[in-house]
């Protein structure tokens, strides 16, 4: 698969495809419904599949306060979800103020007709664009009849709620992770780089990984199980998201202590994947009760990781 960033020069072979767009945060099973739509409609008029989204997500650029903390996929996790499926491109175009400031018939136009040369369009049925997002499907359809759209009906879950980014973020801000995770289609995971802290999980027998959660909404405080890979080997573990206060901590931060893992992972990138609360954070009166709940929060971590 080629990614792109650019509508410009896009190569012959991508052009004619049929387009899937949206933001696609958190790329859960509505979403997905939208992508294999397009690769269905793809296949059966032999043209290629292509994705197109847009990085930062534009509510962190129109609400820069909320910074990353808003999304439930950073670009990475997003594109790996995405890319297991029979894509031949995928568009990455920058959210910036000029795009911002595209109005929906230079977007339709330029990017989409003049750019891409797109053979059909597939979004969701809330589908809105260019400034002020004045355009919808309706306009489309009204203004620029020779590029067909097809709009995808909101997937519903087995309660007859709407599957959305919304609601999954909502759950996942809850500690309701194991639901996100059914919303999904997999695990809520949290991705970053390993970075050291005070070294204390070490002195009382429970060394653990430490990733700055910025890049993704941050899940509820408490005690989680989790699991890690690590060199293609899956390891189980019992995670912490919170301010550690027994030891005096400062700022959110994600603690993972890798259940039979032994070695350095200071400076990877790992994906930290959290499958059920287990307890929310307390302040415990010494390190001895810290290292007693610890343990007991790792069987209860196996029990929950085995069923």
């Amino acid at each position: 698969m080629r990614f792109f960033h650019s509508w410009r020069n896009v190569p012959e072979e991508y052009r004619n495809a049929v387009v899937a767009i949206g933001n696609f945060d958190g790329y859960h099973k509505g979403h997905r419904r939208i992508v294999e739509e397009a690769v269905r409609i793809a296949e059966e008029t032999n043209r290629p599949a292509v994705l197109m989204t847009f990085e930062p997500h534009p509510n962190a650029f129109f609400r820069p306060g909320v910074r990353s903390a808003f999304r439930l996929t950073p670009v990475r996790t997003k594109v790996r979800a995405i890319s297991r499926l029979p894509l031949d491109a995928f568009f990455v175009f920058a959210f910036n103020a000029a795009f911002a400031n595209m109005s929906a018939r230079d977007f339709v136009q330029n990017v989409l007709i003049d750019g891409l040369h797109a053979s059909r369009i597939v979004v969701g049925e809330d589908y809105g664009f260019g400034k002020n997002r004045e355009g919808n499907i309706e306009y489309l359809r009204k203004n620029f009849p020779e590029l067909p759209v097809t709009a995808v009906t909101k997937l519903r879950d087995e309660h007859d709620e709407i599957i959305s980014s919304s609601r999954i973020r909502s759950f996942v801000r809850d500690g309701r992770v194991d639901i996100a995770a059914h919303l999904m289609g997999r695990p809520f995971e949290i991705e970053g780089r390993v970075i050291h802290g005070f070294k204390r999980g070490r002195t009382i027998g429970f060394p653990t990984i430490n990733i700055d959660p910025k890049d993704s909404v941050t899940p509820k405080n408490g005690v989680y199980a989790a699991t890690v890979e690590v060199d293609g080997k899956c390891y189980d573990a019992v995670a912490n998201v919170g301010t550690r206060p027994t030891v005096g901590g400062e700022g959110v931060l994600l603690e993972a202590h890798l259940i039979g893992f032994s070695g350095d992972l200071y400076g990877r990138r790992l994906r930290v994947r959290l499958v059920r609360f287990i307890r929310p954070e307390a302040r415990f009166s010494s390190l001895e009760e810290l290292k007693r709940h610890i343990a007991a929060d790792m069987q209860e971590a196996l029990r929950i990781l085995k069923q």
